[in-house]
C-alpha cells in the first residue's frame, strides 16, 4: 500500500499572506538562524495526519465533507507573535490569532472526524497559528527573541472560507503542498 503525508488546514488569502510576510520580514532583520516559510505556504493546521494510506483518502474526504458542511465562513484576527515551546528555547516562530469560537469548533469537528477514522487524538491543545519559521541554531537567537518580545503590528483580519486536505511532499529544498480536496464553508 502506498501512503502520502497529509494534513488538514485553513487556507490564507493572498492579502493575508502579504501582511503576515511583512511581520515575518521584521523578524528576518535579526539575521537569526531560522528557516523561514514562504508566504505561499502560510496556513493554520487543524490536524496533522502523517502518512495516510491512499485508499483511505476518499473516505476521509467524504467524512470531512459531511462534517464540515454545516459550518459557515468566519473571520479571525492575527494579532500576536510567539514561539514554541518558549522564548528560552524557541524552535517554531508563529503568528497567532484570537481563539475565536468558530475556529475552535471547526478544529473540534475535524478532530472528531479523524478520531472516528482511527487517527490518534492530538494531545496538545489547539492553538490557531501560522508558522513563520523554524529556528535552526543559536546565531543571533537573542536578537530574535528580543524582536519577538517587542514587535508590534496592526492586527490582520482574515476571512476563513475553506478547509483544505493537503498532501505534503518532503524535498531537500523544503516541503511542497498539493491540495487533495477543498471543503468550502458556507457564505
Amino acid at each position: 500500500m502506498s501512503a502520502i503525508r497529509t494534513f488538514i488546514a485553513l487556507s490564507t488569502q493572498p492579502g493575508v499572506q502579504q501582511a503576515v510576510a511583512s511581520v515575518q520580514a521584521m523578524l528576518k532583520e535579526t539575521e537569526a538562524d531560522v528557516k523561514w516559510d514562504p508566504a505561499d505556504k502560510f496556513h493554520i493546521t487543524l490536524k496533522f495526519l502523517g502518512n495516510v494510506e491512499v485508499s483511505k483518502i476518499d473516505s476521509l474526504s467524504a467524512a470531512l465533507s459531511h462534517s464540515l458542511s454545516p459550518f459557515s465562513s468566519f473571520e479571525i484576527i492575527y494579532n500576536t507573535v510567539g514561539v514554541f515551546p518558549d522564548l528560552r528555547d524557541p524552535r517554531v516562530i508563529w503568528i497567532g490569532t484570537e481563539a475565536a469560537a468558530a475556529v475552535i469548533e471547526l478544529s473540534s469537528a475535524v478532530e472528531h472526524v479523524c478520531l472516528g477514522l482511527g487517527f490518534p487524538k492530538e494531545n496538545r491543545a489547539f492553538h490557531p497559528h501560522i508558522t513563520l519559521g523554524r529556528v535552526k541554531g543559536i546565531h543571533h537567537r537573542d536578537r530574535l527573541t528580543d524582536a519577538i518580545k517587542t514587535i508590534t503590528f496592526e492586527p490582520i483580519p482574515s476571512r476563513c472560507s475553506d478547509v483544505l486536505l493537503l498532501k505534503s511532499d518532503l524535498k531537500p529544498s523544503g516541503s511542497i503542498y498539493t491540495i487533495l480536496k477543498s471543503f468550502p464553508l458556507q457564505s
